[in-house]
């Protein structure tokens, strides 16, 4: 009985051993709390900016050429009303092209300037994690509970350099 008991207090204290240590952090506010995000973010308004002045020409000169082909339609034969109205459908199309093309241009550079700044956050996370000794670190955004874990959120603000202030 004596090494029934004995057996099973050490299967405990082995269990114990073993139990492993959780936390998360909330990696979206992590990253918008650093300097570099703002300055991405800048760049990438202005980048936004400028695609959206050249759509804006492209428009432009659509709606100029519609208005041309309105006024001179009176005056136009059939055939040439035919092949300018062609060519009004195929500036269309382009301007449609033109702004997928834009849209997927500005998802690229977000993300080529998002990326180095969440390579840091999650490099300040595992640098966090194993001096905590921490086995598992979720991102509270795909977590649904987590009473037992620790957040360790001020911990990589202070491994990434971010000073909190009250309002946080």
């Amino acid at each position: 009985m004596k090494k029934l008991i004995t057996i099973i207090a050490l299967a405990f204290v082995a269990f114990a051993a073993t139990a492993q240590k959780v936390g998360h952090v909330n990696a979206q506010a992590l990253m918008l709390a650093l300097p570099d995000y703002k300055a991405a973010s800048d760049e990438l308004e202005r980048f936004a900016g400028d695609k959206k002045k050249e759509l804006e020409m492209w428009f432009t000169a659509f709606q100029t050429a519609q208005k041309e082909f309105e006024e001179a339609l009176p005056t136009l034969t059939e055939e040439i009303k035919q092949q300018r109205y062609e060519e009004l459908m195929v500036k269309q199309q382009n301007i449609q092209a033109k702004e997928g093309e834009f849209q997927q241009e500005i998802a690229l550079k977000e993300q080529k300037l998002v990326e180095p700044i969440m390579k840091k956050v999650r490099e300040a996370v595992a640098k966090v994690a194993k001096e905590g000794g921490y086995s598992y670190v979720f991102d509270e955004s795909t977590l649904m509970y987590y009473a037992e874990s620790e957040s360790l959120d001020a911990k990589v603000k202070k491994e990434l350099g971010i000073v909190e202030t009250a309002g946080e």
